[in-house]
């Protein structure tokens, strides 16, 4: 019994300290729980949008690997001033012998002694041997048309920055479009919210009409019906709002994950207050314009480029022969010399070939002039749209904020009970029809500004 005793104290004892540690334990934890709050979404402007971007998009990488690759071109011509070495060896074995015959006398006479003084024949014996030619060759005439190569794959090398800088303005025109309509979704969340909390007013307003006999049980439920409805519109829009932020995320090429926060962006535009201005900003900075002129620069060069095939071919030759081994045969030649290559008369082929290259020359110039005229329209037509669309949008805001003052009125006409539900209901309705057209126009005015923006090229 004494046995038994020691043993329940000893499990009583222990279950007090663990109880103990139990109850020192949860202050901590709490204080754990506490400090892991969440973390607060960044605030994304939409400069850091576009520059995020534009660092990370695949696209943007690929047109940039085209511009490398112009520049690995334009170092492979500058090569073509240079001397050109070659060597070619050739190593192999005599199938049958080589045999020299030489007549009597074939060298002359030494002291009327003919050189050889009978006819005389070398045989080489079938065995391997080897043939070499080493050359070097310095262009001198072809400078001009190798110096006009290289001014050719510089034009090719600006164009294809100018490609890379037209596919960052689409990117930057993609992530516009995005943070704009992101923005229209916060700002109908928002008047969402609104509309929510005033139906929750009315229908706590009506529920206690319900219950002083002031109204009946089924206008109660058709409020709590509306309820219901604008409810599930602030589901749908926040769901909306969510997938837009992934786009956006999926745009910058950053985990889709990542919350954040827009940051507002100017009302307008520098380029809003001048048709003018806003046509000469597109003139300078659309991209298409610029590829045109640089294709004109090239068409003027591939002339210039053709052109010069009429020059000669005159350079600076040394060569080095070895033959096949063969006794009585030099062992090899060394020459040193000017080489001169010259095309007489080809039938008018380089004529033919100028006369299409100056073609080509008119014909970008034309599709330049057509490409500015474009341009010019295009940026008309977009300032033209902008000015409609905030027009618009400023006489759907005013009828947006008469509403909402008439609702307010009704809504406290209701709950003095000055006014019937029916006539809170027109309004309301009245109010939803406003605030609809007003988010009609707000998406219509930031599709319309991003529009705007790309027809002047900004980067």
């Amino acid at each position: 019994m004494r046995r038994w005793g020691w043993i329940s104290l000893t499990i009583a004892l222990f279950c007090v300290s663990a109880s103990l540690r139990g109850q020192e334990a949860k202050p901590a934890n709490s204080s754990t729980t506490a400090s892991a709050a969440p973390a607060e979404a960044e605030t994304l402007t939409l400069q850091q949008a576009i520059a995020i971007a534009l660092a990370n998009n695949r696209q943007i990488k690929i047109f940039d690997q085209n511009v490398l690759i112009s520049n690995d071109e334009i170092l492979a011509a500058r090569t073509q001033r240079y001397p050109h070495f070659s060597v070619d060896v050739t190593g192999s074995g005599l199938l049958t012998p080589v045999t020299i015959k030489f007549p009597q006398g074939v060298f002359g006479f030494v002291d009327s002694t003919p050189i050889p003084s009978r006819p005389s024949e070398i045989t080489t014996d079938p065995k391997f041997s080897a043939m070499s030619i080493i050359q070097a060759y310095q262009p001198l005439t072809q400078l001009w048309s190798a110096h006009l190569n290289l001014g050719l794959l510089d034009v090719g090398k600006k164009l294809s920055q100018e490609q890379l800088r037209q596919q960052k303005q689409q990117i930057t025109d993609s992530v516009k479009q995005a943070y704009y309509q992101l923005l229209q979704s916060q700002s109908a969340l928002a008047a969402t919210d609104e509309n929510v909390k005033a139906l929750h007013e009315v229908d706590r307003t009506t529920e206690e009409y319900v219950q002083q006999k002031a109204a009946l049980p089924y206008q109660s439920a058709g409020v709590k019906v509306q309820v219901a409805q604008a409810e599930l519109q602030q589901v749908t829009l926040q769901d909306t709002i969510q997938t837009q932020k992934e786009n956006l995320n999926n745009l910058m090429g950053r985990d889709l994950s990542i919350d954040f926060r827009l940051s507002p962006v100017p009302d307008a535009l520098p380029e809003e207050e001048s048709l003018e201005l806003a046509r000469q900003n597109a003139l300078g900075g659309r991209s298409e314009i610029r590829q045109a002129q640089f294709k004109v620069e090239q068409a003027a060069y591939a002339k210039r480029l053709q052109k010069a095939q009429y020059i000669p071919e005159v350079g600076i030759r040394y060569l080095f022969f070895s033959p096949f081994t063969a006794e009585g045969l030099p062992r090899y030649v060394n020459s040193l010399g000017i080489q001169f290559k010259w095309d007489v008369y080809d039938w008018g082929y380089k004529k033919h070939l100028t006369d299409e290259k100056q073609r080509q020359i008119e014909q970008s110039q034309l599709s330049l002039t057509e490409t500015s005229s474009q341009v010019v329209l295009d940026v008309s037509n977009r300032f033209r749209k902008l000015r409609e669309a905030r027009a618009s949008l400023k006489v759907a805001q005013l009828a947006q904020d008469a509403e909402k003052q008439k609702l307010d009125v009704v809504l406290e006409q209701y709950k003095q009970k000055a006014t019937l539900l029916s006539n809170l209901q027109t309004e309301q309705s009245n109010m939803a029809q406003a605030a609809a057209q007003y988010q009609q126009a707000l998406a219509n005015f930031w599709t319309t500004r991003a529009d705007f923006e790309k027809a002047m090229g900004t980067d």
